[in-house]
């Protein structure tokens, strides 16, 4: 049983109404409910949530800041009074979340690592990544130990000269060459697909579904911009 979040999509309602319709979303998920005939086989279950207390937040259209359908969990995790930033919320109506901010700093973000990359890497002799390594010990245990991996992945001249650049790695992170390579385009628009979703997505019409890779994340952008603008998308921790 761990701590998740859910982002829980609700048909337009009342401000004052939303725990209960989320609290109705939710509820064919629920662990100690009682089971009926004909109710629907479901494989996640959860046995406590709340409106999320941080961490997942939303980020405001501009200028929509005390708009009184913003939702704002009251308690932090670990149930203490909790301050949000007037630009963030844990949801809100479509219309009132900066669903492309977000996105676009990834993608922008992104784009400057795999540039950097191909820029830096390019002085040196090719750079194999690290699953290369893997694939020779996994064929050659005993001839080919993990200590060996190891230290051939990091003894490579691009990746021995880039422990130099501090900010560069920052930037670039981990085994580039596994990461940084290929399509840019398909690069940058699968990291601007990281930036919104949550472990899981509930539909307006009750499907849950684990956002657990690059095509679920996807539908998970497209389902949100395309969801009414009216219709709630709120940030929900359940522990299951």
């Amino acid at each position: 049983m761990a701590k998740e979040r859910v982002t829980v999509c609700v048909p337009r309602c009342e401000p004052g109404g939303i725990v209960e319709a989320i609290g109705a979303a939710m509820a064919p998920f629920d662990y100690n409910r009682d089971v009926g005939v004909g109710d629907p086989d479901v494989e996640t279950w959860w046995d406590h949530w709340q409106i999320d207390g941080g961490g997942c937040e939303f980020l405001v259209v501009p200028g929509h800041e005390d708009d009184p359908r913003l939702i704002r969990g009251a308690e932090t995790l670990s149930g203490e009074p909790r301050n949000v930033p007037p630009s963030l919320c844990d949801g809100g109506p479509r219309a009132l979340l900066d669903l492309e901010t977000p996105r676009a700093r990834a993608a922008a973000r992104a784009r400057r690592a795999f540039e950097a990359w191909q820029d830096f890497s390019a002085a040196y002799p090719p750079t194999w990544p690290s699953s290369h390594f893997w694939a020779r010990h996994f064929a050659d245990p005993e001839g080919y130990s993990q200590a060996q991996v190891l230290e051939d992945y990091r003894t490579q001249p691009a990746i021995v000269a880039l422990r130099n650049y501090p900010e560069l790695r920052e930037l670039i992170g981990g085994d580039p060459a596994a990461r940084l390579t290929g399509d840019v385009e398909a690069h940058v628009r699968e990291t601007a697909d990281t930036a919104l979703p949550s472990n899981a997505l509930l539909t307006l019409d009750g499907r849950w579904l684990d956002i657990a890779n690059a095509e679920r994340r996807r539908y998970f952008n497209d389902y949100l911009d395309a969801l009414p603008a009216d219709a709630y998308a709120v940030r929900v921790l359940y522990h299951g």
